[in-house]
């Protein structure tokens, strides 16, 4: 009778213990999809900043269609998309979510509530409308990867708005709808999953939905992800797999979701960056930085074997590689001489409109580079 005594009260413990949080799940932090708390605080500062470059990319932001204020937005139940085209619907989809994040960025610079308002209100209106994608041409698939590219975006808006919830115009009901719809984006996105830039970028979409959910188990399969496509898509000699040879944008898009990963690992203590393989003496993300960096420059010759396109300048109407100057050499301190090539690239980019894929203006919110880059160049 004791034994059976002591054996159902060791299960009733288990039990109860089991219903309790695991206290060695990490609790992530926001906002810390792409920018943290403090990089947000510092946005105001770029206003203060007596620098042309710095004058430069603001005033085209300000004048960017995305950066009006008083720009209409259209939620859709249902949004119509095409392989290899953009449909209407698609346009406004993704141009509302950039809307939504310009605005956000707009409220951290400027400090005028009216910009953080309209980023609830466009954010709230996709939330309680949205209920899913309809592939009108090519297969349905492509509705995984139109979900990976534009998951982020919304997340990084609504993460630099409510500011892990310390802003009481972010209501609980906006928290809940917007919970809903990154899970509805997440039933198409987390099927994204290929070898090639669409492992990438789901990777970069569930990443960014675990920071924002606080998901510390999906967090984690992130983690592996990312040192998966890592070693699977790039090679120690700075070279890519999978789209390399197809054209010059489709790596891009590998490199720049690797890029964003990263950099949202970092907001949460986890250097992705510093990943090397076998006895490599440098990061292998800042390998193909460099590989990359001489093909968009020129210095090295198209590979061969290239099916369409040409290397040279096909990076500037890309984003992310501010991201990744600001860490390497600025959070990092590598030396300029370990990545010379990526260095001048990026020294040259005056890149203004980029293409709608990918979390935008990298070169404002990782602006510190802007001004201690200029300053500190020999």
């Amino acid at each position: 009778m004791k034994k059976v005594l002591t054996l159902s009260l060791c299960v009733v413990v288990y039990y109860l213990l089991s219903s309790f949080p695991n206290s060695d799940a990490q609790v992530l932090s926001t906002p810390g999809v792409i920018s943290t708390a403090d990089e947000l605080k510092r946005l105001n500062q770029l206003t203060q900043i007596n620098d042309s470059e710095t004058h430069r990319l603001l005033s085209h932001f300000y004048n960017s269609e995305y950066a009006d204020v008083n720009r209409p937005y259209t939620p859709y139940a249902v949004v119509n998309i095409a392989a290899r085209e953009s449909t209407a619907m698609e346009k406004q989809f993704k141009d509302d979510a950039h809307a939504a994040r310009a605005m956000a960025i707009l409220w951290h610079i400027k400090h005028d509530d009216k910009y953080m308002l309209k980023a609830i209100e466009i954010i709230r209106g996709w939330s309680a409308k949205f209920e899913g994608f309809n592939v009108t041409k090519g297969h349905k698939r492509q509705a995984y990867l139109e979900a990976a590219w534009v998951t982020p975006v919304w997340i990084s808006a609504a993460d630099a708005i409510a500011m892990g919830g310390k802003n009481k115009a972010w209501t609980n009901t906006d928290e809940e709808m917007f919970k809903h719809f990154i899970l509805k984006l997440q039933n198409y996105f987390e099927k994204a999953y290929r070898d090639n830039n669409w492992g990438a970028s789901a990777t970069l979409a569930q990443i960014a939905t675990a920071v924002y959910l606080n998901d510390s188990k999906l967090y984690q399969q992130q983690l592996k992800k990312f040192n998966y496509y890592l070693k699977t898509l790039t090679n120690s000699d700075g070279s890519m797999n999978a789209d390399y040879l197809s054209d010059p944008w489709h790596p891009q898009y590998t490199l720049i979701a690797m890029i964003q990963v990263a950099e949202i690992a970092f907001n949460q203590g986890d250097d992705l960056y510093g990943t090397t393989f076998g006895k490599e003496t440098l990061p292998r993300l800042a390998l193909v930085l460099e590989h990359m960096a001489s093909l968009f420059l020129g210095e090295r010759p198209n590979p061969d074997g290239l099916k369409k396109g040409n290397y040279k300048g096909a990076h500037n109407n890309k984003q992310g590689y501010q991201i990744a100057y600001n860490h390497y050499f600025n959070k990092r301190q590598m030396k300029r001489e370990q990545l010379p090539l990526f260095a001048k690239l990026v020294d040259k980019w005056a890149v203004n409109e980029t293409s709608p894929l990918f979390m935008k203006w990298d070169r404002i919110t990782h602006d510190q580079t802007v001004t201690s880059a200029h300053e500190e160049k020999p």
